[in-house]
């Protein structure tokens, strides 16, 4: 269905579909144009300084290929514990703030806090705490996006609007109505942008972290190419990581969007 002035209109599956399919497109199309920017800059600047499209794609399918070897795996598992933990400590706080004042003025300073701290910062005091490895990497994470999905949770949960809280309250509706039609509408928006930027960032992150602070993952396979001079092993492993995002977005976050904000389509 289709959300327009609050009433919604019933719409046929191959709207949803074509839908689905448009914004794949969309994004093809501008990863096409991108890698042709690349190509023609490639020619001018060298295989050392930026390695050629073909090559580059040819080489993460390589790394793709020996997934364990790569340690892509490793990497996966570190960003999916630290990702998972950041969003269910960061929305859990984040609703709790937004729905009590009290609450909102004990944890705002400490998320500010947070926010203000570089990540390099994090980097190096996990390392102290935590040695080298997955305890480091995954507090790292933690540490920098959880501050980042609790500020869209508490804005979310403190701007749900209290006269429909108040209406059903006089109709006695119950609790479950009134996550289903006040809460979920209104705070989806808010809950599928922190997942969002949580993986995006969190991909990121996690690179970093075991660039600095491991002796395993992709980040330290980059570390080693770099001492290699290997600029294309280490642009192979950036375009894996944009391609796991990106179809993360295209494969969970936009059919959650069709289905939970069918208005904003």
């Amino acid at each position: 269905m289709i959300k327009i002035d609050k009433i919604r209109k019933n719409q046929n599956v191959f709207f949803y579909i074509l839908d689905y399919l448009w914004g794949g497109l969309a994004g093809l199309g501008v990863a096409f144009v991108l890698i042709a920017v690349w190509q023609e800059t490639a020619l001018h600047l060298g295989a050392l300084l930026l390695p050629a499209p073909l090559a580059v794609f040819t080489k993460a399918g390589e790394l793709l290929s020996q997934f364990t070897a790569s340690e892509i795996h490793l990497t996966l598992y570190r960003a999916l514990i630290g990702i998972s933990i950041s969003l269910i400590l960061g929305i859990l706080a984040g609703f709790i703030a937004g729905k009590f004042k009290t609450a909102m003025a004990l944890l705002r300073p400490m998320i500010t806090i947070l926010l203000a701290m570089p990540p390099i910062i994090w980097i190096v005091l996990a390392i102290f705490w935590f040695s080298f490895g997955n305890p480091s990497v995954i507090f790292t994470i933690i540490a920098i996006l959880t501050p980042l999905t609790f500020a869209n949770a508490a804005l979310g949960m403190a701007s749900v609007n209290d006269s429909h809280l108040e209406l059903f309250d006089a109709y006695q509706l119950g609790l479950y109505k009134k996550i289903r039609f006040v809460y979920l509408p209104h705070l989806s928006g808010y809950l599928l942008s922190a997942i969002s930027l949580a993986v995006g960032s969190g991909i990121k992150v996690v690179f970093m972290a075991e660039l600095l602070g491991a002796n395993d993952g992709v980040g330290a396979k980059i570390a080693t190419a770099r001492t290699m001079l290997d600029s294309t092993e280490v642009l192979a492993y950036v375009v894996l990581a944009i391609a796991f995002v990106s179809l993360f977005e295209y494969l969970i976050i936009k059919p959650l969007e069709i289905a939970f904000m069918p208005w904003k389509r």
